[in-house]
C-alpha cells in the first residue's frame, strides 16, 4: 500500500500540499486534449522507419506493442470515461496511464537503438543510422512537448527514450566528429529544460489563478455570510428557525400589540404527547419533521388572524382573538379543540406513520386585565391539569386551577426549606404471592404530611422535586429509612423501593445507592428497585448503565407500570429486568372480555420471557381471581393490603411468623423448620386491612 502511494505521489496524484495535488490533477485532466498529438508523434516516425525495415525483429516487437496500445487505449481516449474512472479521480487509471507512457518510451528507445545498431553493422562507415536517430530524437522531443503538462510523463520520455539515444550517438559518431553528438545532447537538454520551465510557468500561472479564485471565493463567502447573518439575525429575532412560526419573544410581543389595540381572546399553551418516543425511535430528523407538521396544521386549522408560536422544545402556543362573552368564548374553545383534533391525525414520515396528540391549557385574556407573561403562566397551570387528567380538549384556567397552582407554589416553597425532610415518611404496601398467599415483599411508598398544608400527594411533590433538583436528596433520605427498617425483616421478605426517573438518570446514582445498601448491612438480593419507563425516556444510556451496576451488586430490578406506555417492549429487550409490574389500567380493563384477553396475552408474554409478573391495583376479589387465573405470580392492591405504617408492618410480620410457627409445631414428625413468612390467607388479609385502617 505504501509502495502504491509512493507511485501516486511521483505521478502527482497525491501530495502533502493541497495546491500541488490540485494542480497535478488539473494537468492530468488537460492531457486528454494533447494525447492524440502524443500518439501521432509515436506512430508517424515509427511507420516511416518500419516501412524500410519491415522484417526486422524490433519492428515486429515494437509494432505489436504500439498496435496493442492503440487498440486498448483508443476507446479510453476517444470516448469520455465515467467520472469515477478518469485519471484525475481514479488512482488506478492514473497509474495505468503512467505505465503506458513508460512502456511506450522504453519500446521506442529499443526500436530506434536496435535498428540504428543493425544499420551500423551493415554499413560501419555510413551515416544511415543517423537518419533513424534523428527521426527518433525529433519524435521524442514532440512527445515531451505534448505531455509537458504532466511533468512525470515528460521526464519519462526524456530519461527513458531521448537520453539513451543521445548516449548511443556519442559512441556511434566518429571520434573526429564529436561536435554532432554533443549538439544533439545539448538540444535534448534544452528540450528537457524547456519542459521543466514550461511546467513551472504553468504552475505559477495556476497558483496565481488559484490564489485569485480563493481570494474571490473568500470575499464572496464573507459577503454572503454577512448578508446571511443579518438576515438570519433578523429572522431569529421574530421566527422559530425550525417551524417558521413566531418564536417566544415575538409571540408575546404580538399579543401585547393586540392587547394595546383593545383586542382580547384566548391564549393557549399546547404540549405535544408522545413526541419524545417518536424522536428517540425515528431520530431527531423525524422529530423535526413532526414539529413542522404540527406548526403547519395549527396554522391551517386556526383563523388567519390567529398567532401561532413555538415556546421551545415540543411546546407551542396560539392566540385567537375574540370577544370574552360566554358564547364567543365557547366558539374560541371549539376552534382550539378542532386544532387539537387535527394534531391527532396520523403523520407520514419517510418510512412510517406516526400519531401524535397534544394537551392544551388556555387563559382568557382581556386588554388591561393581565400581562402576557402572567397569562402564559396561568395557561401553563391549566396545561398541567389537562395532562394530569388526560384531556384531549382545551382546559381553561379557572379559580380551582388558580388555587391548585397556589398550592403547588406553596409546596415548592416548603420543599426548599431545611426541615422539609423531617416531615417525610414511608408507608409499606404488601406484595403477595398469588399462588401461595405469602407476603413476598413490601413496597415502600413516600408520604409527606405537612403541618400547614396537610397531606401532600406523591404525584405533586415528586414532580416538583424532580423539577427543582431535590429528588436525589429525598430519595437518599427515604431509602436510608427503609433500609434501616427492612434489615430486621426475616428472609425471604424483600423491600421494594421506587427510584425516581430523574434520580436513576444521574451519573453516580447507582454507586451512591450501593454504598447505602452496604452501610445498612442488608443483603442486596433482598432489595428490589422499581423503575418506570419514564426513566428510559429521559436518558436511556445512563439509566441502563445504572441498572446494570445495581444488578451486578445483587439487587433485583422491576419495570413498573408496564402497559401504561407503548415503549416498554423495547426496554424489556434492551435491559435485563427481574420482575415486571403490570399497570392497573390493564387489571381494571380485564373486567371485560377484550381487556381480559389483553391481560392474558401480557402475562403469557412475560412468562415466556422468564420474567416474574406483578398485577397492580387489585381492588376487588374478582380482580384477584382474574389475575390468579390468568397466571400472574404476584399481586398488589387494596384488596390484598393497603399501605401501612412501619409499626403495623412489624406487627403483621410477627403475627404471620407466629401462625407459621404454630402450624409447624402442629405437624408431628415432619420438618420443623420455622417458616419466616406465613401464607397470606384471609386472616392475614384481615390483619392488613385492620392495620391500614
Amino acid at each position: 500500500m505504501t509502495f502504491l502511494k509512493r507511485i501516486d505521489s511521483i505521478i502527482g496524484f497525491f501530495d502533502d500540499d493541497p495546491f500541488t495535488e490540485k494542480f497535478s490533477r488539473e494537468r492530468i485532466r488537460s492531457v486528454r486534449q494533447t494525447i492524440f498529438v502524443y500518439y501521432l508523434a509515436i506512430l508517424l516516425p515509427f511507420a516511416a522507419v518500419a516501412v524500410n525495415f519491415p522484417s526486422e525483429l524490433p519492428t515486429r516487437i515494437v509494432g505489436t506493442v504500439l498496435l496493442l496500445a492503440v487498440v486498448l487505449r483508443f476507446k479510453h481516449w476517444a470516448l469520455p470515461p465515467p467520472p469515477e474512472k478518469r485519471e484525475d479521480v481514479s488512482p488506478a487509471a492514473a497509474r495505468l496511464t503512467a505505465m503506458m507512457v513508460l512502456i511506450l518510451s522504453l519500446a521506442q528507445a529499443y526500436f530506434y537503438l536496435a535498428l540504428s545498431l543493425s544499420v551500423v553493422t551493415y554499413d560501419p562507415d555510413g551515416f544511415g543510422w543517423s537518419q533513424i536517430f534523428g527521426l527518433g530524437l525529433l519524435s521524442g522531443l514532440i512527445q515531451g512537448a505534448a505531455l509537458t503538462g504532466v511533468l512525470f510523463a515528460s521526464q519519462v520520455i526524456f530519461f527513458c527514450f531521448l537520453f539513451p539515444l543521445v548516449t548511443a550517438a556519442l559512441f556511434l559518431f566518429p571520434a573526429g566528429n564529436l561536435f554532432m553528438p554533443l549538439s544533439l545532447a545539448g538540444i535534448v537538454a534544452i528540450g528537457f529544460y524547456l519542459a521543466v520551465l514550461s511546467h513551472k510557468a504553468q504552475l505559477n500561472l495556476f497558483r496565481a489563478q488559484f490564489d485569485a479564485d480563493a481570494a474571490l471565493e473568500r470575499t464572496e463567502k464573507a459577503n454572503g455570510e454577512l448578508i446571511e447573518a443579518r438576515r438570519s439575525a433578523q429572522y431569529r429575532s421574530e421566527f422559530d428557525a425550525l417551524t417558521g412560526v413566531r418564536n417566544r419573544y415575538a409571540f408575546m410581543r404580538d399579543i401585547e400589540a393586540q392587547l394595546d389595540r383593545g383586542s382580547s381572546g384566548v391564549l393557549v399553551v399546547i404540549d405535544l404527547d408522545r413526541f419524545k418516543p417518536i424522536n428517540d425511535h425515528y431520530g431527531h430528523y423525524a422529530g423535526d419533521i413532526v414539529l413542522r407538521f404540527v406548526a403547519r396544521r395549527l396554522q391551517r386549522a386556526l383563523p388567519k388572524n390567529a398567532i401561532v408560536g413555538r415556546l421551545g422544545g415540543d411546546e407551542f402556543a396560539v392566540f385567537v382573538a375574540g370577544k370574552p362573552q360566554t358564547s364567543d368564548t365557547c366558539e374560541l374553545v371549539a376552534r382550539c379543540d378542532r386544532a387539537l383534533a387535527q394534531l391527532r391525525r396520523p403523520m407520514r414520515l419517510s418510512n412510517a406513520y406516526v400519531t401524535i396528540g397534544g394537551s392544551a391549557g388556555g387563559r382568557i385574556v382581556e386588554a388591561g386585565q393581565t400581562t402576557v407573561a402572567q397569562a402564559l403562566q396561568d395557561a401553563d397551570s391549566a396545561l398541567y391539569v389537562a395532562k394530569r387528567e388526560g384531556l384531549e380538549t382545551l382546559k381553561l384556567f379557572d379559580d380551582h386551577i388558580r388555587d391548585e397552582a397556589m398550592r403547588l407554589a406553596a409546596i415548592e416553597t416548603e420543599m426548599s426549606k431545611r426541615d422539609a425532610l423531617d416531615h417525610f415518611s414511608l408507608a409499606y404496601q404488601p406484595i403477595v404471592n398469588l399462588r401461595t398467599g405469602e407476603i413476598s415483599s413490601f413496597e415502600a411508598l413516600a408520604r409527606w404530611h405537612h403541618p400547614l398544608l396537610g397531606e401532600i400527594q406523591p404525584s405533586q411533590f415528586i414532580a416538583i422535586a424532580e423539577r427543582n433538583g431535590l429528588i436525589r436528596e429525598i430519595t437518599i433520605a427515604l431509602l436510608c429509612k427503609a433500609l434501616n427498617f427492612a434489615k430486621d425483616w426475616e428472609p425471604p421478605c424483600r423491600l421494594s423501593f421506587n427510584l425516581s426517573a430523574a434520580h436513576i438518570c444521574g451519573d453516580n446514582a447507582a454507586s451512591e445507592i450501593i454504598a447505602l445498601v452496604e452501610a445498612s448491612g442488608i443483603q442486596p438480593n433482598r432489595l428490589q428497585f422499581e423503575i418506570t419507563e419514564t426513566a428510559m425516556l429521559i436518558n436511556f444510556d445512563v439509566a441502563r448503565r445504572n441498572i446494570e451496576i445495581l444488578r451486578e451488586a445483587g439487587c433485583r430490578i422491576a419495570l413498573d407500570d408496564f402497559g401504561a406506555g407503548f415503549a416498554s417492549l423495547v426496554y424489556l429487550r434492551e435491559i435485563k429486568f427481574d420482575k415486571v409490574k403490570i399497570d392497573g389500567s390493564l387489571i381494571r380493563g380485564a373486567r371485560d372480555t377484550a381487556g381480559r384477553d389483553m391481560l392474558n396475552g401480557v402475562i403469557k408474554m412475560l412468562s415466556a420471557m422468564k420474567l416474574e409478573s406483578v398485577a397492580e391495583y387489585i381492588a376487588t376479589e374478582a380482580d384477584h381471581e382474574t389475575a390468579l387465573l390468568l397466571g400472574a405470580e404476584f399481586g398488589q392492591g387494596y384488596f390484598l393490603g393497603k399501605p401501612m405504617r412501619d409499626t403495623q408492618v412489624s406487627t403483621l410480620l410477627e403475627e404471620t411468623r407466629q401462625r407459621a410457627l404454630e402450624a409447624t409445631e402442629r405437624r408431628s414428625g415432619r420438618d420443623r423448620r420455622i417458616l419466616p413468612v406465613a401464607p397470606y390467607d384471609n386472616a392475614n388479609r384481615a390483619s392488613a386491612a385492620r392495620f391500614a385502617g
